[in-house]
């Protein structure tokens, strides 16, 4: 399967794209840790890319589908987490999946009002080791005697209060025309993201045919929490 983790900033997204990678097995390709990876690495898409998401801004479409589609597995199973964001990239994937005779399987929406999304930012947090996002009421980091992740866990600087609400405002200005294009396929599944996120995740597990029972004995309670 070619899954699509689709939603605003905030949503939850990499949470629930990391728990089914790890459940299910599948690649997990994320947009904002392949940038953020350019970025410190100091390469040259590194470099341009960094003053548009200081100031909150989308990455421009041909910087993105430079980073990304080296990424993908073919002929593995996987999840892009975060992308396509516009339907220029998504017609864009359209294209380089259909050159080696493959197609998006599902797309899935993530949503949230907004009033969550703004109160979600306030307590998210950033591994710099293993570039997890955590929040610390719903999914807090683990702790050190834990052994799962060093840290430290830091606020991004797209978390800043104005920088978020540009980028939902990107967000809102993008996602019909997005939406659409995989709705008139019948590849977009609306799942409602204002929830615990093993609750989420039991819904998208549902929505692609899968037993959460089974996953949930491969570690979904873990994972999720």
């Amino acid at each position: 399967m070619k899954l699509l983790m689709l939603g605003p900033p905030a949503v939850g997204k990499s949470t629930q794209t990391r728990s089914l990678a790890r459940v299910l097995s599948y690649f997990h390709v994320s947009t904002g840790d392949v940038i953020r990876a350019h970025i410190q690495a100091g390469t040259d898409l590194g470099r341009e890319v960094e003053g548009y998401t200081r100031r909150g801004e989308l990455v421009p479409d041909e910087l993105v589908l430079k980073m990304v589609f080296p990424n993908l597995e073919p002929a593995g199973r996987w999840i892009l987490d975060g992308f396509p964001r516009t339907l220029d990239q998504a017609l864009a994937l359209d294209r380089e999946l259909a050159e080696i005779g493959l197609h998006v399987t599902q797309a899935l929406l993530l949503e949230a009002p907004d009033r969550v999304l703004a109160g979600r930012i306030k307590g998210r947090r950033y591994s710099e080791a293993t570039g997890w996002t955590y929040h610390l009421e719903h999914a807090p980091p683990p702790q050190p005697e834990q052994h799962l992740d060093p840290g430290p866990f830091v606020r991004r600087e797209d978390d800043d209060p104005e920088v978020f609400r540009r980028q939902l405002a990107a967000y809102h200005e993008e996602i019909g025309p997005l939406a659409g294009h995989y709705e008139s396929q019948g590849l977009l599944t609306r799942i409602d993201g204002d929830r615990r996120p093993e609750e989420v995740t039991k819904s998208i597990l549902r929505a692609l045919g899968f037993d959460e029972r089974a996953a949930e004995e491969k570690g979904l309670r873990r994972v999720c929490g």
